[in-house]
């Protein structure tokens, strides 16, 4: 046991002369009290020589935005069309399928392209230009839609869905 511990302790003593024999590291050299007229010249004629970078955010995304707010103004947009699956279908290609006016709150039944038929009131939203039932008459669904021309400028239309003659119903009570 005595031969490992003698081991060990000479290896220390050992570590602790040689940290004791090492040299400082060498000192900089001093700099030079002046420098020439003409050296003062070449380094402003390099410094003028080299632009200075410069950055331009024109046309570039502001970092610091979050670029989901870009998203959410464009799901607006689509959240003021109509929600509804009527909303999916030009007013074209909409029948009229029945009108019941004997209420105090008309109902129309109109025929989306699918076949499926979808009962409207006064009211509801439908075409992909966010139109709305103005009327339910008698034989008629009036809707009105904002209408964008060529030249940018927004005009209301109104549209007239007709039902056809043998498919008329009056119910009054």
């Amino acid at each position: 046991m005595r031969g490992p511990i003698q081991a060990l302790a000479v290896l220390a003593l050992a570590g602790a002369a040689a940290c004791a024999e090492k040299k400082p590291p060498p000192r900089p050299a001093p700099a030079p009290a002046a420098a020439p007229a003409a050296a003062v010249a070449d380094k402003a004629a390099d410094k003028a020589a080299v632009p200075e970078w410069s950055y331009s955010s024109v046309g570039k995304r502001d970092p610091f935005r979050s670029f989901l707010s870009e998203i959410e103004g464009q799901s607006q947009q689509i959240r003021t069309r109509c929600p509804t699956p009527l909303g999916r279908f030009e007013l074209e290609q909409l029948r009229l399928a029945a009108v019941i006016t004997g209420l105090e709150d008309p109902v129309a039944m109109l025929q989306a392209p699918n076949g499926i038929g979808y009962a409207v009131r006064r009211g509801a939203c439908i075409g992909k230009n966010g139109g709305t039932v103005v009327a339910v008459r008698s034989g008629e669904v009036v809707v009105s839609e904002w209408a964008i021309r060529a030249d940018g400028t927004r005009d209301r239309t109104q549209t007239l869905l007709k039902l056809p003659k043998q498919a008329s119903l009056n119910v009054e009570e």
